[in-house]
């Protein structure tokens, strides 16, 4: 390979095509994070070269570029195998400070930016190889906007931007619209009314940026190089190493990738909102392409994978299945994002949209691998999936009110697509033979004495999260709901309220028995789930530590819940009430989650 450090004025001085392949991702630079650290040190090196003092030049970090064939009537070409993001990001910079000079009539500098620019070779055909950088697919019309408008208003306009919004949503588009405004604002600081402020900033894109640029040669393997490089401040995801390690094995391979690209990655660049959203929290933030890859590696492997050796895990995968080509990963990745895009869906059926939304109430992502495989395996027969899941949830939900660990769940789910591929008769059988069968702390499905002493004894809202209790209270709102009854969605996030408050010594009688005592055994009592049920977030407060004679008017006033329609029956409120609803709730509790 061939390493030099040029500035910009090199970089883009003569006519050529800098070109983002395909299977790259699309720009991701954002304000924060590298668009205003860039702009304060363009500024710098241009004040000190207005106050007449030495100033270094500002490094940008490397580039690599490839060579390409490029047919006659082409400009010739480079792609870039790495510094997309810069490369896009100082078009951006010279687009933004060439349209600002044509505004105000400086036309020396608007053609002296232009050929840095744009490519003038009059035997090109194509009228797109004008453009001296060429994003990937998913990027080029919003690039192609930002460099044929005049102004930020005349942007704004063409993404209908209307009143005050000073942003498009897109990147690129941002990217111009942040660095128009920074330009302008620091060139009206100076009152640059004889141009020696746009001289300073246009000498030093032109000739103190630089960057290393790296131009491989026939034995470099430019996916190595890649794989070693990420752009700067915006690491590269997992998804994207393996993105580019795929379409590579597919160049090898095919030849032509186009049409792999359109048919079977093109839908994560489409819907980069929804798949590149990061997910979790603190360190545990991930984007959801990445999340998903995680879960559709550990199915494949059958092995549990960890989100922080992904590249490597899928680089052991391709490997292992060393005889298939990268078409047929392409498709898997493809088949099993569609089945995994769809747990998020709010329409479909009522039982898999309920399912969903009590599995992320649990945080049990750690089914998803098995759950891939059960909405593709038995994609034919969604009641056979139907029993599947139901016998799943009973088996998380009793766990879950028994305060059973967790910690082995990665395992047993990786166990599990095993037997849901494997074995005598349906799927929804083997799956209820595999957990049923385990006695052991950490995989046994809780028969109802265990599942019945946790239910009316473990003060639950003190050691569970709140979600996890709204999920037992909401199930059973749904299941207390008949045929004569008004089917209701719960739309309203309510809130748990506790029917005896748990400063209760203010207006309660107080419990029989020893008094420190009783308290005490009050004190858990009343966090248990007979005495919790779910109420409006204004209702809530209203009569929160009221006594039983007002509150119990003003629920039953305000509230349609049939959950708390049943507290009609009660004339008082004590321990022994609280005690009476656990069982008439666990009771509905044993139908919606059946033991095994």
């Amino acid at each position: 390979m061939d390493a030099r450090t040029l500035p910009i004025r090199t970089i883009f001085g003569q006519d050529r095509r800098h070109i983002v392949p395909l299977f790259q991702r699309p720009y991701v630079w954002s304000q924060a994070r590298q668009w205003e650290p860039l702009w304060d040190d363009l500024r710098n090196v241009a004040d000190r070269l207005r106050s007449g003092d030495n100033a270094r030049a500002h490094f940008m970090g490397a580039v690599v570029f490839d060579q390409m064939r490029h047919p006659t009537g082409n400009v010739e070409g480079r792609l870039i195998i790495d510094g997309q993001q810069r490369l896009t990001t100082i078009q951006v910079v010279l687009e933004s400070l060439a349209d600002i000079a044509r505004s105000v009539g400086n036309d020396k500098f608007h053609r002296a930016l232009l050929k840095l620019t744009r490519n003038d070779d009059p035997m090109s055909e194509d009228p797109d190889e004008v453009f001296k950088v060429w994003p990937t697919n998913v990027d080029q019309e919003h690039f192609r906007r930002v460099m044929e408008v005049r102004s930020p208003e005349e942007l704004l306009a063409a993404y209908k931007v209307k009143g005050d919004r000073k942003a498009t949503g897109n990147n690129i588009a941002d990217s111009y619209l942040f660095f128009h405004s920074a330009i302008g604002e620091w060139l009206a600081e100076h009152q640059d009314s004889g141009g020696s402020a746009l001289d300073a900033l246009f000498t030093t894109l032109r000739d103190y940026v630089r960057m290393v640029v790296i131009d491989l040669e026939k034995e470099d393997d430019p996916q190595l190089i890649f794989e070693t490089l990420n752009a700067r401040g915006s690491p590269l995801l997992p998804s994207d190493l393996v993105k580019n390690h795929l379409f590579h094995m597919a160049e090898l391979e095919h030849g032509q990738i186009h049409d792999l690209y359109k048919r079977f990655w093109k839908p994560f660049d489409d819907n980069s909102a929804y798949w590149r959203l990061e997910l979790g929290r603190g360190h545990a933030r991930r984007a959801r392409i990445d999340t998903y890859l995680q879960h559709f590696l550990t199915l494949r492997a059958q092995d549990q994978v960890s989100v922080a050796d992904l590249y490597s895990a899928f680089r052991s995968y391709v490997t292992r299945f060393d005889s298939l080509k990268a078409v047929h990963h392409l498709q898997s990745l493809s088949k099993y994002a569609g089945i995994y895009q769809d747990f998020d869906s709010s329409e479909g059926a009522e039982w898999k949209v309920t399912f969903f939304r009590r599995l992320r109430q649990m945080d049990m992502t750690t089914a998803h691998p098995l759950l891939l495989e059960l909405f593709s395996e038995v994609a034919d027969s969604m009641e056979e999936v139907r029993q599947t899941i139901s016998y799943l949830e009973s088996f998380l939900v009793r766990r879950m009110v028994c305060q059973l660990s967790t910690r082995a769940y990665g395992k047993l789910f990786t166990d599990l697509v095993g037997a849901l591929t494997s074995g005598e008769g349906t799927v929804s059988s083997r799956v209820y033979a595999f957990l049923s069968s385990s006695d052991t702390e950490s995989g046994r499905w809780p028969r109802d004495p265990e599942f019945e002493k946790a239910w009316m004894m473990t003060p639950l809202y003190r050691i569970v999260i709140q979600d996890r209790i709204r999920l037992l209270l909401e199930a059973i709102e749904e299941s207390m709901t008949t045929t004569l009854t008004e089917r209701m969605k719960l739309v309203d996030k309510l809130t748990i309220e506790h029917i005896m408050p748990q400063g209760w010594r203010q207006h309660w009688t107080q419990p029989a028995g020893d008094p420190s005592i009783a308290a005490l055994e009050r004190d858990q009592r009343l966090h248990t789930i007979g005495n919790l049920t779910l109420l409006t977030n204004r209702l809530n407060p209203s009569v929160s530590n009221s006594p039983w004679a007002k509150k119990k008017p003003q629920i039953l006033k305000h509230s349609a819940l049939a959950l708390n329609r049943d507290l009609q029956k009660y004339e008082d409120w004590d321990d022994d009430a609280i005690q009476r609803r656990s069982k008439e709730l666990f009771q509905v509790a044993v139908r919606i989650w059946p033991p095994p």
